[in-house]
């Protein structure tokens, strides 16, 4: 089986690292997820990924 979103993906706290807090909320258009941090380099990585979905996201509404 594939990896990714599909197969054997990372969950989100996996991605976020031990130390980060996650919050998850439900909203009209589904849910919002909320990651807290207080490691440089763990928020840093959570930004470039929220950017790269937002980009993602926009592609596929095109």
């Amino acid at each position: 089986m594939g990896g990714g979103m599909l197969g054997a993906g990372m969950c989100p706290i996996m991605m976020a690292g031990l130390g980060t807090k996650m919050d998850v909320k439900k909203i009209d258009k589904g849910v919002s997820i909320t990651f807290t941090s207080t490691d440089p380099l763990t928020v840093a990585r959570l930004q470039k990924m929220a950017e790269a979905m937002r980009l993602m996201h926009e592609a596929m509404m095109q």
